[in-house]
């Protein structure tokens, strides 16, 4: 039998809402928020306990089913009275949605329209676990905030947090899955617990409005707005690169295109211009090599060491980079002759980085193997041929 403890819940002791535990039971919150307290039952257990289904757990994508509308009329005012100490801000004027603070975020609040990332948990009324959980699929939610692509209460409390805030939203069913819920995952008239984090975002709406401008628009753009449209495309890529090196990929080439629309007035402009396309130019480089877009990865590359031969521009790191980011790309096809010119011109701008130095070892070892096939293959034909010594 498993060792429980027995706890009470006190609504004036907000440590209860500080630790996640697993119940033996679901709580019930009608009873919970009536005020007359209730019990519940703590299970102690290894959080080394059923690792295999925490690699592969069974979960339900709760973004793949749209909320079902119900009549808000159903309903009535104050609808988590007893615990607005605990979840103090209120979201939406009839109450249905309340927040708690665990973590304060930085920044601006998240505008609508950006894009955003985010960790979150969600627990419907009577389940002592969550119903969905990007933490248990270790992958974030990315989206566009105000899309649709999620139910009403997810919209809601991320319009009302900062970049690296986590909180606690309770939400009613108006917001949610409605009265019918979606069984049997999620009940009838279920009031959901959103656990949430935004782990960043990144405010594209200056990008929607460049779209939507015409071409002879466009180039009216000063430099600094150019820039700006792709720092911010880079960023964007860049958050999105260990999940999704595709989605990195178009971020880059829309940015690099926005730089490329650009004609720069002076030679200043054109430095300007040039320092943002060696940095994006080396990121769709990186981007392509994951995606085995190596002749596209070359190109890409070998135009940011171009540029960097400018002694104004410069950067033996970068130039290095460049070079070694080309040098895994023969390495890919196999071409170990075309590999090693590359990396001895990467070795010249950073002789003592380590990670060029290792790659000189494995490019040995891979022409040394490739010498002993060919010596094996030469020896074979020669004895089909009955050449003797």
């Amino acid at each position: 039998m498993e060792n429980q403890e027995t706890a009470s819940f006190d609504p004036n002791n907000d440590q209860f809402y500080k630790q996640e535990v697993r119940l033996e039971e679901g709580i019930d919150l009608d009873s919970l928020f009536s005020g007359k307290g209730t019990t519940f039952s703590v299970k102690q257990e290894s959080p080394f306990n059923d690792l295999d289904e925490l690699k592969k757990p069974e979960v339900w994508d709760a973004n793949e089913i749209s909320p079902v509308g119900i009549d808000p009329s159903a309903h009535k005012d104050g609808a988590f009275k007893g615990i607005e100490h605990l979840f103090p801000e209120k979201l939406t004027d009839d109450g249905f949605i309340i927040k708690q603070m665990i973590r304060p975020g930085s920044g601006a609040i998240v505008p609508s329209r950006a894009w955003v990332r985010i960790h979150y948990s969600t627990y419907a009324e009577g389940h002592d676990e969550p119903i969905d959980s990007t933490r248990l699929r270790s992958r974030t939610h990315n989206f566009i905030l105000g899309d649709g692509v999620n139910i009403p209460a997810v919209d809601i409390a991320v319009s009302s947090m900062k970049k690296g805030e986590k909180s606690r939203f309770l939400a009613e069913c108006l917001y949610c899955y409605g009265e019918m819920g979606v069984p049997p995952r999620i009940p009838r008239k279920a009031r959901l617990l959103l656990d949430i984090e935004v782990v960043a975002y990144i405010d594209d709406n200056k990008l929607n409005e460049y779209d939507a401008m015409a071409p002879d628009d466009r180039r009216d753009i000063p430099l600094d707005g150019i820039l700006k449209l792709a720092s911010i495309c880079r960023e964007k890529g860049n958050e999105s690169f260990k999940n999704n090196a595709r989605q990195a990929y178009n971020s880059y080439l829309r940015g690099y295109k926005i730089l490329d629309s650009h004609s720069p007035a002076d030679e200043e402009e054109e430095y300007k211009l040039q320092q943002e396309k060696i940095r994006i130019s080396l990121n769709l480089a990186q981007s392509c090599s994951e995606l085995g877009r190596t002749a596209d990865c070359r190109r890409y590359a070998g135009e940011a060491a171009k540029y960097l031969l400018n002694e104004n521009l410069k950067n033996p790191n970068k130039s290095a980079k460049a070079h070694y980011i080309i040098y895994k790309s023969y390495m890919k096809e196999q071409k170990l002759n075309l590999a090693k010119n590359e990396l001895e011109k990467a070795v010249k701008h950073a002789p003592h980085d380590a990670t060029i130095r290792e790659a000189f070892v494995k490019l040995e070892r891979a022409q040394a193997r490739e010498n002993a096939l060919e010596r094996d293959n030469m020896t074979r034909m020669g004895e089909r041929m009955g050449w003797r010594d």
